[in-house]
């Protein structure tokens, strides 16, 4: 700093010396030819202040430019006291940049690197004009696309499948049948969006879930013929047994007929196992029709509803016929204003329905103080999460693994087609209704609804 104020000083020094030469030698001497070299010096003299003070300026634009234009090629000698200290800091800057240039390549490779080795197949598109942006191997194999450019080109796939792609929300998920190659397939797709540079992309994942479905679909059958199996022998044991009962009764051992002959203890008989027969031949036809009817959940009404506002409604509307009946019911709702969401708030009171009547016919097996339900609502980042407890005497293992399944019951009269619907309901809701329980500590129901990301 010293160095360029002295460089300053003696700049300034000589150009007055210069130009009081020239005033001297012009006015005052007849040596007129000397005034005017001594002029020119002074003009050379205040060019050169100018160029030597704007140096540093030139020498920093030049750096903020090529800092600009990513252009990291610069060096600068630190030689000279005035530009040594300056020159430092330039070369410094330029290494941090060079080296956190260098490391953004390598993260970016590293990454890139990991999405196209992944094994699940992933695409990111801009949102606005619909471009692909990133898509990796696994996709290409999926849909045995090459190469595409454009979201459209999947209609080559699924028509269906670009507009879901499209209409999906934030953190949606979404299960789709696609025919690739005449090969029926399902996917789960998922999405995240993400803005980069002010520009919106949307980020999809397909899983190729044909694997878990047939190994799913083989379980649930496998539970629900076993379920039906027991259901069906139940009605139609008796009926056969009463058939044969009646046929004893009316033919004779030679096939010929003695109805004639019954008196009035056999003709009793007769009666009660046609009437018992009636009974669990209309049983079974129920069982049949419930069956169909579960398997035609309706189509959600959509409409927004403050779900803090319906279970406390609801929790209102069983309190007195609980509090009868000796059980309480206490609702916990999150602080702070409503809990908003797109339900069909029918289809939804009806599960709550359900949970509580389920959780008040557990407790009444219960002997471990007072019979209690608490519904608690809480909200989180991507979900809102409603959950129905008892202290119950809870369920065990081979139980839980059942309790969805259409027609599994405990109960000596329930239909066993209650939390099937329900779980129904919540998947139209594209939430679900999971369980956890233990034998002796009660049993929970979880109603997990999914929101976009706020």
């Amino acid at each position: 700093m010293w160095s360029f104020r002295l460089h300053i000083v003696l700049r300034i020094c000589a150009c007055l010396g210069f130009g009081a030469a020239t005033i001297y030698f012009g006015f005052y001497t007849p040596f007129w030819l000397l005034s005017g070299w001594m002029l020119l010096f002074f003009v050379l003299m205040i060019f050169n202040l100018i160029h030597f003070t704007e140096r540093s300026d030139r020498d920093l634009s030049n750096f903020l430019l090529a800092i600009k234009q990513s252009d990291f090629t610069n060096t600068y000698p630190q030689v000279g006291k005035k530009t040594k200290n300056l020159y430092y800091a330039f070369n410094v800057i330029t290494s941090e940049f060079i080296r956190i240039r260098n490391e953004k390549e390598s993260n970016f490779h590293f990454l890139k690197t990991v999405v196209e080795h992944s094994g699940v197949p992933l695409m990111a598109y801009d949102v606005a004009n619909e471009e692909i942006s990133l898509i990796n191997q696994s996709l290409k194999e999926l849909f045995h696309l090459p190469h595409f450019t454009k979201l459209e080109s999947l209609e080559r796939i699924d028509t269906k499948l670009v507009k879901s792609v499209q209409e999906m929300d934030v953190n949606d998920r979404l299960l789709s049948k696609v025919l690739i190659r005449g090969e029926l397939m399902y996917l789960s797709i998922q999405a995240r969006e993400l803005v980069l540079q002010g520009v919106r992309h949307k980020v999809v994942a397909f899983h190729d879930i044909n694997s878990e479905l047939d190994q799913k679909e083989v379980e649930s059958w496998q539970k629900l013929i076993r379920v039906m199996t027991h259901e069906i022998k139940n009605s139609v044991i008796p009926i056969s047994t009463l058939a044969e009962v009646i046929n004893d009764l009316i033919l004779a051992d030679d096939g010929v007929s003695r109805i004639k002959e019954l008196d009035n203890e056999d003709e009793e008989d007769l009666v009660v196992s046609m009437k018992t027969i009636e009974k669990r031949s209309k049983g079974l036809v129920k069982f049949v029709t419930s069956y169909g009817d579960l398997a035609k959940v309706p189509k959600p009404q959509l409409e927004q509803v403050d779900l803090k506002e319906l279970v406390a409604d609801l929790v209102t509307l069983e309190h007195k016929e609980l509090e009868r009946a000796g059980t309480s019911i206490e609702f916990y709702p999150p602080p702070g204003g409503p809990v908003e969401l797109t339900i069909d708030p029918e289809m939804i009171e009806q599960v709550m329905i359900n949970l509580i009547k389920n959780a008040h016919e557990a407790l009444k097996e219960s002997q471990q103080g007072t019979p209690k339900i608490q519904l608690r609502l809480s909200k989180h980042a991507h979900e809102i999460v409603l959950t129905v407890e008892d202290n119950g005497p809870g369920m065990d293992q081979e139980t839980l693994d059942q309790v969805f399944i259409p027609f599994f019951t405990t109960k000596k009269e329930g239909s066993g087609i209650g939390l099937s619907y329900s779980k129904q309901v919540m998947r139209a809701h594209k939430g679900n209704l999971k369980v956890r329980s233990k034998l002796g500590e009660g049993t929970t129901f979880e109603l997990r609804f999914w929101k976009a990301h706020e």
